[in-house]
């Protein structure tokens, strides 16, 4: 990689809260400056919780926009984190560019009728039909809705083949997402840390800092 000039690139961890070590690095080598968000858990009903944490992530994130004004600015959202820079996104467009690494791209359709484990655990907080029907609510923060309100040309996919926290439906709209944004198909678990992985994006993150 060859050095950029005046990037900041805002890190938005997943649930289970790993670091950037990798592209902390990776920052580093290409002469960017980082800003690794950490986050609390989300609190209260497990829906209107969620709606008070995500916009409060979000006026976190575009403090750090505003702050960045004579910088090119990228996020990367691992998990579900990306569902959060996504949302972010939606409402402040003073992005260069957005890299999803292993996020579930319609958290609130996997949450309702997923068979994967963590959706399970998440149905098992709800009280009744009534509540699970409330899930719907949800889809104004999932990745691939809040993704029709930003540019495709900032926007990059990263989907690891050996993803277990995918169901098929994920899957399929990925397939669908590649039709309109770049959707990187990758050797890669979760985290999505595999050393290609993280160069595939800060790749991204060089060109997309030239234009």
């Amino acid at each position: 990689m060859s050095k950029v000039k005046n990037v900041h690139v805002i890190l938005i961890p997943g649930a289970d809260m790993l670091p950037f070590e990798e592209d902390i690095a990776a920052a580093k080598d290409l002469g960017a400056t980082v800003d690794a968000l950490t986050l609390g858990p989300i609190e209260g009903h497990p829906v209107d919780g969620r709606k008070v944490y995500f916009d409060a992530v979000a006026d976190r994130i575009a403090e750090r926009t505003d702050a960045a004004v004579h910088a090119k600015v990228f996020g990367i959202g691992r998990n579900h984190g990306g569902s959060i820079l996504a949302y972010a996104a939606a409402r402040d467009h003073g992005f260069d560019g957005l890299i999803f690494p292993g996020v579930i791209p319609a958290l609130s359709e996997y949450r309702a009728r997923s068979d994967l484990p963590s959706a399970k655990a998440f149905r098992s907080k709800l009280d009744g039909l009534s509540e699970l029907v409330r899930l719907q609510e949800l889809r104004a923060y999932d990745m691939n809705f809040c993704l029709e309100q930003v540019s495709a040309e900032k926007v990059l996919i990263q989907v690891g083949d050996a993803d277990d926290w995918m169901d098929e439906h994920s899957m399929a709209l990925f397939r669908d997402l590649e039709k309109h944004y770049t959707v990187q198909w990758l050797s890669d678990d979760h985290a999505m840390s595999a050393p290609t992985t993280v160069a595939a994006r800060w790749s991204f993150i060089e060109q997309r800092a030239k234009n």
